[in-house]
């Protein structure tokens, strides 16, 4: 297995993540990015990445949980819906799968079992320790960001939702840029929700150019800024976004570096 303290391959740094939907659930992860190369996934790990989260419930009251998974951005090719390969026919494209409480669930599965048997029952202030994300690039390079929401049956909005940004290079050299990449940030969107007018503050490493491109929840682009350098502001309206939840993701060089949310409200 891929953890993040393998040397050079990860940006590592514990954080505390409390979703923006709900205050209840806290989601600690040791990165939000992870930095690989190919060569060196396929001469040391054998082509997988994993990641694990813990869960605490913050909340007065048990709350039962299932995860659902969502693609924000992707390489191609990417394997979804996904195929099994075959010896005499090969499947290409990049793949993943994840663990929350007593199963691993198959490659592309969107969420996790509703069988009461299987859900997650979290006490007040307890903590769940079982998910685990992989991902598995099969000699594909570039940025996938994947979104893993935990909350009760049919209400996401109760629960909390955070994202991993795997942004996989070709060569071990990656590690020369991850300081470079890290520079640059995007700020939350204000005010947010949005109704109307707001902005989105961004600050880039001076030498770098990078861009902001915007999308719905179902990871359809809505609308890109190029050109961006040093720090400065971009002026949005809800008029051009899809009412509910959208992405807002700062590029540099094509990998993402930083992915931040808002709500449209009209």
């Amino acid at each position: 297995m891929f953890y993040t303290k393998l040397k050079t391959l990860v940006l590592a740094s514990m954080f505390l993540f409390v979703g923006n939907l709900s205050a209840q659930l806290t989601i600690i992860a040791p990165s939000d990015t992870i930095f690989a190369a190919l060569d060196t996934l396929n001469e040391l790990q054998a082509g997988e990445i994993s990641m694990h989260w813990d869960v605490l419930n913050d909340s007065n009251s048990e709350m039962t949980l299932m995860c659902t998974r969502t693609f924000i951005d992707s390489v191609s090719p990417f394997n979804y819906p996904f195929v099994q390969s075959l010896p005499d026919a090969p499947v290409e494209g990049a793949y993943e799968k994840f663990c929350w409480g007593p199963l691993c669930y198959n490659y592309g599965t969107d969420a996790s079992s509703q069988n009461p048997s299987l859900l997650v029952n979290l006490p007040a202030g307890a903590t769940e320790s079982t998910f685990i994300a992989y991902y598995y690039p099969d000699d594909v390079s570039g940025t996938t960001t994947i979104e893993y929401c935990f909350h009760p049956v049919d209400d996401v909005a109760a629960g909390s939702c955070h994202q991993i940004t795997y942004v996989i290079d070709e060569s071990a050299s990656i590690e020369n840029d991850l300081d470079r990449l890290s520079a640059s940030s995007i700020a939350t969107v204000y005010p947010n929700p949005l109704e109307g007018t707001g902005w989105l503050e961004y600050d880039i490493r001076i030498g770098d150019v990078g861009e902001v491109v915007f999308r719905d929840l179902a990871g359809k682009e809505i609308m890109r800024e190029s050109g961006l350098v040093l720090s400065g502001k971009i002026a949005i309206n809800s008029d051009k976004f899809t009412q509910g939840l959208c992405f807002c993701t700062l590029e540099i060089d094509g990998f993402a570096v930083k992915t931040e949310r808002l709500v449209v409200i009209r």
